[in-house]
């Protein structure tokens, strides 16, 4: 995918007309209050079109001052006549958008030796962005890198230079590079005060998932989501997020995770998230995915999948009857296991309080996975609205669940999402 916002050379540049105080004037005499610049010397042949054309150009018509600017090129002998007419033609190439005439103007200035030293780079930096720029687009990524690195360390500054370093490293297959340009480009953009835009994100993201390093990739959704937390945008995290690995708790969560961002969307996510609670005995969290999805229109009436899960659900409910009586066990049991495990059905139950209270029995009784124990209070802390207490339960998860805690805690300062 590419993402480069359109050129603005000619804010960037700032050489219109006015700007040609640089070179002096080509009328035959000199006004001798004009401000000094590099003596052009000339011949009357080019300096006659040339006049015209800068004459026309301040009078913004275009088309008289590339008819008359033709003139003066043909005829320019010298590298005063040739540094003169590539400077005109740079106007008006810039007045006429097009992008082939910029190029062509700006590789003739920095080449040349009447150019004012403090010009040379600029141009020159301006003619490799502007080429490197062109070959990207061209499908020439591997030759469109050195051009860009060129005019990077010419010090030039154009916002999509990172960008389009980020496309070209893509396309050769330098995923770790690409990354790295896309995180400048995004941290440049803040610095300016402008918000990232989202394509950049969605570039990057599944590149950094692409690398295995999880942590780096919960981190990148981390800061996906703090600037653009939508529904629809949390869904496409954790799609990117998942994995065929993912442990029973994982899955779960994710799908919990979707559920508290309002992120599920379709028959598919409540009816696989009602799968993947029946599969971890939560039949509870099954039976309300369906009843969510139906109610939400997602699920229709006569779904068969779905219904065969629900019944079976329905039956487990009943078959375990009251938690209560389960919660009195695990309070005396010698460990915290069944503590956990009858919090785990009280959390899938919905009723968060009394999951809470088991969580932390569990972890006073101890012989836990602390993680997912802290992982599920977080969880439930979340739903109370203990905001403070739930961020402090998901940065105690360490391990393979740290960096799904890392989602959740996101999703504590997310705004409430339709």
């Amino acid at each position: 995918m590419t993402f480069v916002s359109k050129l603005a050379l000619a804010a960037a540049l700032t050489l219109g007309t006015s700007a040609l105080g640089t070179a002096p004037a080509l009328a035959q005499k000199a006004d001798k209050n004009q401000a000094a610049g590099p003596q052009l010397k000339v011949s009357d042949a080019f300096r006659t079109p040339a006049a015209a054309a800068e004459a026309a150009l301040k009078l913004k018509d275009i088309a008289t001052a590339d008819a008359q600017l033709t003139a003066a090129e043909a005829v320019a002998a010298n590298d005063d006549e040739k540094y003169y007419s590539a400077f005109l033609r740079l106007q008006i190439e810039l007045e006429r958008k097009n992008e082939a005439g910029q190029i062509k103007a700006l590789g003739i200035l920095a080449s040349n030796p009447k150019t004012p030293a403090d010009r040379v780079n600029v141009y020159g930096g301006l003619y490799n962005y502007m080429l490197g720029s062109q070959l990207v687009a061209q499908k020439k990524p591997a030759d469109a890198i050195p051009v860009l690195l060129k005019a990077r360390q010419l010090g030039t500054n154009q916002p999509d230079l990172p960008v389009l370093l980020a496309n070209a490293y893509a396309a050769t297959g330098k995923s770790g590079e690409a990354i790295a340009e896309v995180n400048r480009a995004i941290e440049a953009s803040k610095a300016a005060g402008r918000k990232p835009p989202v394509d950049w994100y969605k570039f990057v993201i599944p590149r950094v998932n692409a690398t295995g390093d999880r942590a780096a990739m919960a981190d990148w959704l981390k800061r996906f989501i703090a600037e653009y937390p939508t529904a629809q945008n949390w869904r496409w995290a954790i799609q990117v997020y998942r994995t065929p690995t993912d442990t029973k708790t994982q899955k779960i969560n994710l799908y919990r995770l979707m559920r508290a961002t309002n992120a599920l969307a379709d028959r598919a996510d409540y009816a696989d998230y009602a799968y993947a609670a029946q599969q971890s005995g939560l039949p509870w969290e099954a039976v309300a995915a369906i009843d969510e999805g139906r109610k939400a229109g997602k699920i229709p009436a006569g779904d068969a999948d779905a219904q065969r899960i629900y019944a079976a659900s329905q039956t487990a409910v009943k078959a375990e009857g009251s938690l209560d009586g389960l919660a009195k066990q695990a309070g005396a049991g010698a460990n915290g296991k069944a503590a956990q495990q009858t919090a785990d059905a009280f959390l899938a139950s919905g009723n968060y309080a009394k999951a809470l209270e088991l969580y932390d029995l569990a972890l006073q009784k101890g012989s836990v996975d602390t993680d997912e124990v802290n992982l599920n209070r977080g969880v439930a802390l979340r739903a109370l609205g203990r905001k403070d207490e739930a961020r402090t339960a998901f940065q105690a998860v360490k391990g393979t669940h740290a960096n799904l805690a890392l989602l959740w805690q996101t999703s504590i300062d997310s705004p409430p999402l339709a």
